[in-house]
């Protein structure tokens, strides 16, 4: 298969390293050690998925799986006192970067279609993100029917440090997952020969910072 999305092994982690390191360098809206960026023990816990073309690695986004507030607490930097009711488990979508060669199409939203569609495999109730106010993604996960929230405290606790104000994001699955999916099909088209190798993972949950 010439186009293919797989969840990465500990063994892929400097291939990894290098795409997260090559997107966060450009960050606009904050600011951040790209040390930060190795390979941790959250990221053996959680399901880091890579896009591959031709064998070669061109997008990754990890997502942790959470069953615990006070840690999902702790990851976004604010208290959940949030008009929204929390539901376990809950995977959080982070550490997206798309190689170069390959930000033109549209990688984010195939990798999130299919942490969507392992989402609704296994009933995850809610999936959640977190990013600065006017990122290129935010237009369309409203489209999606994600919930926005504003993060009033902002990035300052971590090696990150917000310039603008931070948004969290939530998409009930319950109510919204359908149209989501049917949102990124609509938009990807034939983006989505990026096809998943074997099937979904069974359920980890992350258990550190």
């Amino acid at each position: 298969m010439s186009q293919s999305i797989s969840f990465a092994l500990d063994d892929a982690n400097h291939e990894i390293e290098n795409l997260r390191k090559q997107e966060y360098a450009m960050a606009s809206g904050y600011t951040l050690d790209l040390e930060t960026l190795r390979w941790s023990i959250s990221d053996s816990q959680s399901y880091v998925m890579v896009a591959r073309d031709q064998q070669q690695m061109v997008s990754t986004m990890r997502g942790e799986l959470i069953t615990d507030q006070t840690l999902l607490e702790k990851k976004l930097e604010c208290p959940w006192d949030f008009p929204k009711d929390l539901q376990w488990p809950a995977i959080l979508l982070s550490r997206a970067a798309t190689s170069k060669s390959h930000q033109s199409q549209g990688l984010n939203l195939v990798l999130r279609y299919w942490f969507l569609k392992m989402a609704q495999h296994h009933r995850i109730p809610l999936v959640v993100g977190t990013f600065v106010n006017g990122s290129p993604r935010q237009n369309t996960l409203l489209d999606m029917g994600y919930q926005f929230f504003e993060n009033t405290l902002g990035w300052q606790q971590s090696t990150y440090r917000s310039l603008r104000p931070v948004i969290v994001a939530v998409l009930d699955m319950t109510t919204h997952g359908q149209q989501a999916l049917n949102y990124c099909e609509q938009k990807l088209g034939n983006k989505l020969s990026y096809r998943l190798e074997g099937s979904f993972p069974d359920l980890r949950y992350v258990r550190n910072l």
